[in-house]
């Protein structure tokens, strides 16, 4: 059973990686095919593409009646984002010594971001679970892209294009592999889940969290490798406004009694009762620090070129080490 589940989730692992680049390879060389903006596509598809790993674990996740796991699968990769991912790729571009300098027009897309967490901790507080909750977030998500298209700041994303056939066909493939991926890494976690006692949270926030990132881990060393600083910050605030947006909605669009049974669905969670978000207010004061972190940081740099900072690098990677005890708590 241990060699199974190591099974499941390592492949898992490895299909997501594969096709979430391709799946974004893909999405762009299907936007720039259809004319879309560079900027929406990376605020957009990119930043979807990215997200998908995480919107379809958490749909199986939520599927089958496992509401906490998607709350510590939208937390842990928001934090894991920005802790981890920007960490990590500060830490390699500081040992280079690069100096990296984000978009004149960063700070509207830094204040959606920060009003998007903060949107994160309220719905939680109140009611993740319910489809009202659900409405406000999808609502809150079209404005923002709504504002993504009618306004011409620029995260910038270099245009790319692919030349090959079959562009849609191939979008759609990378698609059914990456649902597919989403699927064994939920079935190695809900093993881990059954078969070690470890709660919903910590496994959400660990093996969901970090596998369905490994796109956002490969796609921002690949980016920041090429210099393309403003690349990685557009795709990483991106993901993390899809993530509190569109992802922590699942629960609430699924926790009903015509799309689940009556075994998983769970009314006391619709009326609020037995819910207790308490328990979850260290990790979300730590998603809110780093949030805040990372914005003063990429604004700081946003009018002249700096250094990387190897000790703002070093202090994100810290926090996600203590975001995981806060979690295993």
């Amino acid at each position: 059973m241990e060699l199974q589940t190591l099974i499941y989730i390592l492949s898992g692992v490895i299909l997501v990686w594969y096709s979430a680049q391709q799946l974004e390879r893909y999405s762009v060389a299907s936007a720039t095919k259809f004319g879309v903006s560079p900027f929406l596509i990376g605020s957009t598809v990119i930043a979807f593409g990215t997200s998908a790993p995480e919107l379809l674990t958490s749909f199986f996740a939520a599927l089958d009646g496992k509401f906490t796991m998607v709350i510590g699968n939208v937390i842990g990769s928001n934090v894991a984002n920005i802790s981890l991912v920007f960490g990590l790729t500060l830490f390699t571009l500081s040992l280079r010594k690069k100096n990296i300098k984000s978009s004149k027009n960063i700070l509207p897309n830094l204040i959606i971001l920060i009003l998007s967490t903060f949107m994160v901790w309220v719905v939680i507080a109140m009611n993740p679970f319910s489809f009202y909750s659900s409405l406000i977030l999808l609502i809150s998500l079209s404005a923002v892209i709504f504002y993504w298209y009618k306004s011409n700041a620029a995260i910038s994303s270099k245009k790319e294009t692919y030349k090959g056939r079959f562009v849609t066909t191939k979008l759609l493939a990378s698609l059914v592999v990456l649902i597919f991926a989403a699927w064994l890494i939920t079935r190695g976690a809900l093993e881990i889940l059954t078969g070690l006692g470890v709660g919903e949270l910590f496994v959400g926030y660990t093996v969901l969290a970090i596998g369905t990132s490994i796109p956002e881990i490969a796609a921002s060393f690949a980016l920041a490798l090429k210099g393309r600083y403003e690349t990685v910050v557009g795709t990483l605030i991106g993901s993390n406004i899809f993530n509190g947006l569109l992802v922590l909605a699942v629960p609430g669009l699924l926790n009903n009694g015509s799309l689940l049974s009556k075994s998983t669905f769970n009314q006391n969670l619709v009326l609020l009762k037995n819910w207790d978000y308490t328990y979850l207010v260290p990790l979300l004061s730590l998603l809110l620090i780093v949030t805040v972190m990372f914005c003063i940081y990429i604004f700081s740099i946003h009018k002249k070129t700096r250094k990387a900072s190897l000790i703002i690098a070093l202090a994100l990677m810290s926090t996600y080490l203590i975001s995981l005890v806060l979690a295993y708590k």
